[in-house]
């Protein structure tokens, strides 16, 4: 997954993130979320991380089982037209709820832990055709905001040296923050005006990002092969 294009990616899971929302069938929504989170693992994300992204997700789902279970139309529906077996809609309202909630976080999941953001805004400027002021603009937003956490966590260890309590976003944290960083954005502006970058001019790009055959592949089974077995199988 991390080889392929995040534009060819994006649209994609986005097309499976249409159907499976026209769709109520918590069996799809099961298996969706359970091939996410196969495909997260098989691109080497750890487990620990992975548990730790997931924690309050099953939360809300379970949360939003008991929400379906209890608040339902009453009435009973099969879930097996060959073995005849019957349950309560309000089992079947819940789960439809619950397996929603693990389908749609598993996708989000897998789109942003397999995807560097870097080549994401490439891919954007490239095959979507972004401008590319706005390129540069999230491009320089994601360099400064590792500086914004440092500043962050200097300011509030400040605070705390002089025996000041603060919550997480006290203002007397937030606003320093925020003054240094509309400083950082305009030296970060006047810089890459200096050395010549616009947002009208063409350029070349030193590493070009491209869409390849597999790419091409996966934009079919999204588009093409998922709809069509989630409407007939």
């Amino acid at each position: 997954m991390r080889s392929l294009n995040p534009a060819c990616k994006f649209t994609g899971l986005l097309a499976v993130t249409f159907v499976l929302a026209w769709r109520h069938d918590p069996v799809l929504n099961l298996i969706v979320s359970v091939l996410s989170i196969l495909l997260i693992l098989s691109a080497r994300v750890k487990v620990k991380s992975l548990l730790l992204f997931m924690s309050p997700v099953l939360l809300f789902a379970v949360g939003m089982f008991f929400t379906g279970f209890y608040f339902s139309a009453g009435s009973d529906m099969p879930v097996n037209e060959k073995t005849m077996a019957f349950a309560s809609s309000s089992f079947w309202n819940g789960l439809t709820l619950a397996s929603r909630v693990l389908a749609f976080a598993g996708i989000g999941y897998l789109f942003a832990l397999t995807t560097d953001r870097i080549l994401l805004v490439r891919s954007f400027q490239k095959q979507f055709h972004l401008p590319q002021i706005f390129a540069y603009g999230l491009l320089a937003a994601w360099g400064i905001l590792p500086h914004m956490m440092q500043e962050y966590r200097r300011t509030r260890a400040a605070f705390q040296a002089r025996g000041i309590r603060t919550f997480a976003v006290s203002p007397a944290l937030l606003g320093p923050l925020l003054v240094k960083s509309v400083r950082w954005s305009e030296e970060l502006s006047i810089a890459m005006e200096s050395k010549g970058f616009s947002g009208h001019e063409k350029r070349t790009d030193f590493q070009p990002v491209r869409v390849h055959g597999y790419d091409w592949f996966f934009l079919g089974l999204c588009i093409i092969v998922f709809p069509v077995a989630a409407v007939f199988v």
